[in-house]
């Protein structure tokens, strides 16, 4: 079979040899690039997007690493200097801020909870509704409430602009304390 094929070819004229030739040298040229050449580039791509996303994830391993040990130092802290006793009450302390940042007149109310948590955990939190208020002093309660040497926890913020005054706010937010059973 192959020496029909090689007579064939010798009967060809030589500019259609050439034609051939070069026809055949540029399919295979193409089977090479589509099967060895571009799978290797493609996975060398891949593989450097897979090990670009995995510093990118060891980068935010690393910041939630660093907050929990923030975090982990501020309830030490707090303990170590007895701030995180039974008798501390959040709703009088939350009181005595909102009073500071001059907010006390815009509080529509306070509802405090309890609520036991799985591995002995006890949540209290207070539901805060502050009604009519620019966003200065709502920004320093906030921040207050951030820094303050307890252990506390803007668990959920909502905040709508007044439709009448739009400078005005309507600010709906919960601060949360844990403590052991």
């Amino acid at each position: 079979m192959l020496t029909a094929l090689r007579e064939r070819y010798m009967r060809l004229a030589p500019r259609e040899r050439m034609i051939l030739t070069a026809g055949g040298l540029a399919a295979v040229g193409l089977l090479v690039w589509a099967l060895a050449v571009d799978p290797a580039f493609t996975a060398a791509r891949e593989a450097n997007l897979a090990a670009d996303r995995k510093e990118a994830a060891a980068g935010e391993l690393a910041q939630v690493l660093s907050d929990y040990q923030r975090q982990t130092a501020r309830l030490g802290a707090a303990a170590a200097q007895g701030t995180a006793t039974k008798d501390f009450s959040l709703l009088s302390f939350l009181e005595g801020l909102s009073d500071q940042a001059r907010v006390k007149g815009n509080i529509d109310y306070m509802r405090p909870t309890t609520s036991d948590m799985p591995g002995g955990i006890r949540e209290h939190s207070v539901e805060i509704k502050v009604s009519n208020i620019r966003l200065a002093p709502m920004v320093s309660l906030l921040s207050a409430v951030e820094r303050s040497a307890y252990a506390l926890r803007v668990k959920r913020l909502h905040v709508k602009r007044r439709f009448a005054d739009p400078d005005l706010l309507d600010v709906t937010f919960t601060v949360a304390r844990y403590e052991e059973a």
